[in-house]
């Protein structure tokens, strides 16, 4: 009790413990009420009803503007991840056929994909004016 006494904050934060579990005791009876889920059904729906009317709308706008959808995009990546994997298992057994062949030593070295030009530099490290 001594403790208590000279703690000069110990009425602040009895008063703030006691406002926490008042407003808990609030929120947890209007949570449990019967409207509050009503309106938070209507307002998730509403949401859902929203993304669903600017994802569509997005598709019409692309489809004006003669641009691949996202859906389109990640279709063409996948196929194209294919064609790469393909390749790869062809220059594989390319190697594999020319280390067979008489005559040769040693199997040819691998050749490595050639990468595309790069576009971008580095941001300059000189300070803007």
């Amino acid at each position: 009790m001594a403790d208590k006494d000279k703690d000069p904050l110990a009425s602040w934060r009895d008063l703030l413990s006691q406002w926490e579990q008042n407003v808990n005791a609030i929120a947890n009876r209007t949570m449990g009420s019967d409207e509050y889920s009503s309106s938070m059904n209507g307002a998730m729906g509403a949401t859902l009803k929203m993304q669903e009317t600017m994802r569509q709308f997005m598709a019409a706008y692309l489809a004006t503007a003669n641009l691949p959808s996202r859906t389109e995009v990640l279709g063409i990546a996948e196929r194209i991840g294919g064609v790469e994997a393909r390749l790869d298992r062809i220059a594989v057994l390319l190697e594999r056929i020319a280390a067979k062949e008489p005559g040769q030593a040693t199997a040819p070295p691998a050749v490595s994909r050639p990468r595309p030009p790069r576009t971008k530099s580095p941001p300059s490290t000189e300070p803007s004016t």
